[in-house]
């Protein structure tokens, strides 16, 4: 039991070290920054650095008053911008007429203008990494044209582009780039890729909609690019870097005969073999498709249909992974990450051959394709029902 003095001192003592407590000293109220949702960046002609930010407005945080997203009673966001002769100078300058602190560690998107990708953007990941408020799980995206145009569309379906951009990027039948991605491809001095988008209206509309659209992926040759893997070459880059996306086939069985397959997995093995010379790649791919469309009246109950259309379904597989083969060693870009592959399997004799010269080697690659394909799934019907008879 404590005695009545000891109470009392022990009373006495926690209430003098309360007054020891300072609280929060370094906090930041919620309405003393800015947050930003994406950003871009420029390389203007005069050779200086653009840098644009998007920001939501606090007073129009609401609900939607329309039907359009950000263009409904009002955009509920603030887009500006500013040049310098170095990125933080560009930011240093934006943050003079600005009454809030720019806040950058809820941006999940970072854009990219089409002539800063092609001048070079390692200048990027100088800036970048330096603030603990960049995330390097932040999304990177080339475009086409300047940086702030995507930023200044106005899609229907969300309140901010930044939130089109994010889902896009991260969408199923995309291959996610990230800053740490492509960071890691320039300190391997491998050659990166990153999402491609532009902007694009919509159409047969009364009042045109200014949209996103995904394209492809920027094909860079270390941090500069060099190209754009589009449609046929995107799907075989999928194939070649293992990373199976819901995609779409539709080819013709027969002329004017089109049939539509979605893929529905699969999976890539590339094993590499070093001659005295060069270096063979073993290609082996796993496709499983689903019939989403079929326009050949043909009927896949039949085991020797079904035998063809997967020949043929294997084949516009094995003819995207060469069309993107042929665009990657036109440009001498080992964007399917096949030096890497060699490092893990042969580093000896990496490091010893092929290390100083990949570019080469790769260049004068060979490649041996095995593609199978198999349509487990050929819809809820076979037939069109319109054509059945009784």
């Amino acid at each position: 039991m404590i005695h009545p003095k000891q109470r009392v001192s022990l009373v006495a003592t926690i209430l003098l070290s309360t007054t020891l407590l300072t609280g929060c000293w370094d906090r930041t109220e919620t309405n003393d920054v800015a947050f930003v949702l994406t950003s871009s960046a420029d390389l203007e002609d005069d050779g200086r650095y653009r840098v644009t930010y998007m920001f939501p407005l606090p007073g129009s945080m609401g609900g939607a008053s329309g039907g359009g997203g950000g263009t409904a009673g009002g955009k509920s966001y603030y887009i500006d911008s500013e040049v310098g002769i170095t990125f933080r100078d560009a930011v240093s300058k934006l943050q003079t007429r600005m009454a809030r602190r720019i806040f950058l560690s809820h941006r999940r998107t970072i854009v990219i203008g089409e002539k800063l990708a092609e001048a070079g953007i390692n200048s990027l990941f100088d800036v970048l990494p330096r603030s603990s408020e960049n995330r390097m799980t932040s999304y990177l995206i080339v475009t086409k044209g300047k940086g702030y145009d995507l930023l200044n569309t106005e899609p229907k379906f969300e309140r901010f582009p930044a939130e089109v951009i994010r889902e896009l990027a991260k969408s199923r039948n995309s291959m996610p780039t990230t800053m740490k991605d492509v960071g890691m491809s320039l300190s391997f001095n491998s050659d990166p890729i990153m999402s491609y988008m532009e902007p694009r209206e919509g159409q047969v509309s009364k009042e045109p909609s200014h949209e996103i659209q995904f394209v492809g992926y920027g094909q860079f040759k270390g941090d500069k690019m060099v190209g754009i893997y589009k449609k046929k070459e995107a799907s075989g880059l999928l194939w070649l870097r293992n990373q199976v996306k819901e995609q779409q086939l539709t080819f013709p069985l027969e002329e004017g005969k089109n049939i539509s397959i979605s893929i529905a997995g699969g999976k890539t093995e590339i094993t590499p073999k070093l001659l005295e010379d060069k270096v063979m790649f073993d290609i082996i791919i796993d496709a499983r498709g689903a019939v989403r469309e079929d326009l050949t009246d043909e009927d896949l109950y039949n085991s020797n249909i079904l035998h063809n259309v997967e020949t043929k379904f294997a084949e516009q597989i094995k003819l995207s992974v060469l069309a993107t083969i042929k665009q990657m060693q036109k440009e001498g870009t080992d964007s399917a990450q096949l030096g890497l592959i060699v490092w893990r399997t042969h580093p000896q004799k990496w490091n010893e051959q092929f290390k100083k010269d990949w570019e080469r080697y790769f260049k004068e690659a060979e490649f041996n394709i095995v593609v199978k394909a198999s349509i487990p799934d050929t819809g809820v019907i076979n037939r069109n029902v319109t054509k059945g008879g009784i």
